[in-house]
């Protein structure tokens, strides 16, 4: 098929987060696949998680969730107890979703894995890529920063589970309510925030928009506790890791080149940090035009999710991450 090789091509230098494949001139299948380790102590809310995390790709993709199945890597001197919570919890998310689970796959490993490989269903008009996006554009986003900080905290005993709860909650919440949301409004590009953070799939974004941005810190959500725990220098590798790819691209609002972000974690702006941190079950990330803005905010709110105004798109360098504040 020329339309679908034509296609995957275009996903593969855009890095959108799920592949497009036309299967007849009104129909698309959206498909993605995400699997990861626990972050969480609970087998249930693991499994929450890593479901609603799947399931974003599809959401910020602009399609429905049609199907799913597991993916699972377990460690069979573990017994089957704890797996069947999580797989609970990822049915349960699953058939909230309004997909049918139809069965999946699994492997003895040393370290407990969980997943889903998710198909979706959209009409060609209704897909949202993540290149698009235009000088002016506001960039919104639908759920709160930090909790990769906070499960590291939680691996340290630092913070407990209990207290980790609301930003698990968050994180559990399906993107299904953004989506619609912005199926109403109407945006220019849209992903999901993930394992790169906000500023690696923002990157992502402007790379292919042939585009730049302006992020102002002082309106990013961050859930509570995270400015304590990152000046504490309390994150992942993940984000120690994100930063250092990404801090070639950052520049203090006027153009001032990023010296000042090159030091060590513990000394930075904790705001700065949380650019970085790696997100499990983030929020979407919408670019949308100004005329828009005000109208996506109250789509949103009305549809139960989150909405933070935290930058804009400019001209520029493609990439290139201004800050404010």
């Amino acid at each position: 098929m020329p339309a679908a090789s034509g296609e995957f091509a275009r996903l593969l230098e855009t890095h959108d987060d799920a592949a497009v494949v036309p299967v007849t001139d009104d129909l698309c299948l959206v498909q993605t696949v995400d699997f990861f380790t626990p972050i969480v102590d609970s087998p249930y809310w693991f499994g929450q998680l890593a479901a609603a995390n799947a399931l974003s790709d599809v959401y910020a993709m602009g399609a429905r969730p049609l199907t799913a199945m597991n993916l699972v890597a377990w460690p069979v001197d573990l017994g089957l107890t704890h797996l069947g919570e999580i797989l609970r919890g990822g049915m349960e998310k699953v058939l909230e979703a309004g997909a049918e689970l139809a069965g999946g796959h699994s492997i003895d490993d040393k370290e407990p894995k969980y997943g889903l490989a998710v198909t979706g269903v959209a009409r060609p008009d209704e897909i949202v890529y993540n290149g698009g996006a235009q000088p002016g554009d506001k960039l919104v986003l639908t759920k709160r920063l930090g909790i990769g900080v906070l499960a590291s905290a939680l691996k340290n005993a630092l913070i407990t589970e209990e207290q980790m709860m609301p930003a698990i909650l968050e994180a559990a919440a399906l993107n299904a309510a953004a989506a619609a949301a912005m199926a109403v409004a109407g945006v220019h590009a849209c992903t999901d925030v993930s394992g790169f953070g906000l500023a690696g799939h923002l990157s992502e974004m402007l790379d292919a928009s042939d585009a730049a941005a302006v992020v102002r810190l002082a309106d990013l959500p961050l859930h509570d506790g995270v400015v304590e725990l990152i000046a504490q220098a309390v994150c992942s590798g993940g984000l120690r890791n994100n930063r250092e790819f990404l801090l070639p691209r950052l520049r203090e609002a006027g153009g001032a080149a990023a010296g000042r972000f090159a030091g060590p974690v513990g000394g930075q702006q904790p705001r700065v940090l949380a650019l970085f941190d790696p997100q499990t079950s983030g929020g979407l990330l919408m670019a949308v035009a100004p005329e828009k803005h005000a109208f996506l905010l109250e789509e949103l709110t009305r549809a139960g999710a989150g909405a933070w105004t935290v930058g804009e798109v400019t001209a520029g360098s493609a990439g290139a991450l201004a800050l404010e504040g």
